[in-house]
């Protein structure tokens, strides 16, 4: 009898690794994907584009997170309750293990938020808090000056991501280049200008990746992108071209993925060079171009036509601001009295997207009907968020996208007066109305009163034109269909860590 239950347990454990084997099989080990240009940082408290925020999400998790629905959610907290107005307390996980074996604590999130705080790039999401409190080892308390109406949201983002204080200490400036994070991957190589690689970290709390190793690549070039999407090269591509949409729509072995999204693209005016300190020119421009050409005929209906500086998919949006339809005469009109009767020569400056240069040509034969000769200049993604930064710049076409889905990253670090240069005021607009309608938004809770501040300040700004939004393109990403469990959030975020592939 001990023999046969002997034999039993050794065929029951054979046909259990056997099976194991079989589901483990279906699975390929490397997941492989394409953006459209390398990151810039892979410090969360250092990063203020997608590109690069896309990378570090995969490493890096905040106290709370948004889910497909865009709703706040718990991450790093378990729980939190607001004691006052001023004050929340948040519930750690006690299971988070850093990459590099250190359990994370209150004192990482008191380390990293007010290294957050301190930071140049991402400092302004949370100059309202005053104070982060380690209670115990997993319990902390943030108090803010006043009531701040967007703390959760921005308690969400990459910037506020939680960094181990060990290695942060150890390595000083070298962590943006050797990340220590608490997230599903773990940081293994960078070559830049070619690709990044994360490993599965196997000692991760929750549901451990599939995908045993990926890889994100930078293709710049957006055809090539769909290239080796069709050739297999990549498993997911993001920011599809308009050409290619259609080719992975008709494709069997391939999808496309498209939202609305939270995201401009503008035209701004550098309020430090004396030509677009008047009014009446940026006017003349913004009556030139024909914003629905622009969805029409380079989107081809991957995005909407833009009429405000917060894109409809944001509930503070306001549709009754001050529009600038495509009127030549009015504009030519504008452009005798702003002084340039007989015209002008501009430089308009963008990055070497297709989509975006494609927009720019347009513009530029629009502008030339009303006497604006504009020269196209073309840059790379990383000089060119580097020069857009700097002061007495060219017309410049940029995009913004709020990630956090709030009002205030809306228009905070784009309008207000303590945002010039590298935070987001590119503009270097400054407006005391502004600065306090913001301000007020800020730190209030009540989502009623804000909404109404973020009406009033939509429509200032309309009509003054620090800069002048175009369009409201969608978020979008090609794949192929043995990429499984795949969700692109209305954020542009996708959670990697469940998306595996089929062999």
């Amino acid at each position: 009898m001990k023999n046969i239950w002997f034999i039993f347990t050794i065929y029951l454990s054979l046909f259990s690794t056997n099976t194991f084997s079989k589901v483990e099989n279906q699975f390929k080990d490397t997941l492989v994907i394409a953006q459209r240009s390398d990151v810039k940082t892979l410090d969360p408290q250092k990063s203020i584009d997608t590109v690069s925020n896309k990378v570090i999400n995969l490493m890096f998790e905040s106290l709370l997170t948004l889910d497909e629905n865009l709703n706040i959610t718990p991450q790093i907290a378990t729980s939190w309750e607001q004691t006052d107005d001023l004050n929340t307390i948040f519930h750690l996980r006690e299971d988070v293990t850093f990459h590099n074996g250190e359990n994370l604590t209150s004192e990482d999130v008191v380390f990293s938020l007010n290294r957050a705080k301190a930071s140049a790039q991402v400092g302004y999401n949370f100059t309202p808090i005053i104070n982060v409190q380690a209670i115990d080892k997993y319990t902390v308390q943030i108090t803010t000056d006043k009531p701040f109406g967007a703390m959760l949201k921005y308690l969400s983002s990459v910037g506020g991501a939680i960094v181990s204080k060990k290695a942060v200490d150890e390595l000083g400036s070298n962590f943006s280049q050797n990340p220590i994070g608490s997230g599903p991957y773990k940081f293994k190589e960078w070559i830049p200008g070619d690709k990044i690689i994360v490993e599965a970290f196997n000692n991760y709390y929750g549901e451990i990746p599939k995908n045993k190793t990926l890889i994100v690549r930078s293709i710049p070039e957006v055809t090539n992108r769909t290239i080796a999407l069709e050739t297999g090269e990549v498993d997911i591509a993001f920011d599809i071209g308009i050409m290619d949409r259609e080719t992975i729509k008709d494709s069997s072995d391939l999808e496309l993925l498209e939202v609305e999204a939270p995201s401009t693209l503008y035209l701004g005016f550098d309020n430090t060079n004396p030509l677009f300190q008047n009014k009446k020119l940026r006017e003349a421009i913004a009556y030139a171009i024909d914003n629905e050409s622009l969805a029409e005929f380079v989107f081809r209906g991957a995005a909407l036509s833009g009429d405000s500086p917060i894109p409809p998919v944001i509930d503070v949006y306001n549709p009754n601001v001050k529009k600038y339809p495509q009127d030549i005469t009015l504009a030519k009109q504008l452009m005798k009295e702003a002084g340039f009767e007989n015209g002008l020569s501009i430089e308009l400056w963008t990055s070497a997207q297709s989509t975006w240069i494609d927009m720019c040509t347009i513009i530029q034969d629009q502008l030339k009907e009303i006497g604006i000769t504009a020269e196209i200049k073309i840059f790379e993604w990383s000089t060119y968020v580097t020069i857009t930064s700097q002061p007495n710049k060219a017309l410049y076409l940029l995009s913004w996208n709020i990630s956090s889905v709030d009002g205030d990253p809306a228009l905070y670090p784009l309008f207000h007066s303590k945002e010039k240069g590298m935070s987001g005021n590119r503009s270097f607009y400054d407006n005391k109305e502004i600065d306090s309608l913001l301000l007020e938004a800020r730190t209030t809770v009540d989502q009623n009163k804000r909404k109404d501040l973020y009406f009033k300040a939509q429509e200032i700004i309309q009509n003054e034109l620090p800069h002048y939004t175009l369009v409201y393109p969608h978020y979008n990403l090609g794949a192929r269909k043995a990429v499984k469990n795949l969700v692109l959030q209305k954020n542009g975020f996708t959670d990697l860590a469940k998306t595996y592939v089929l062999k």
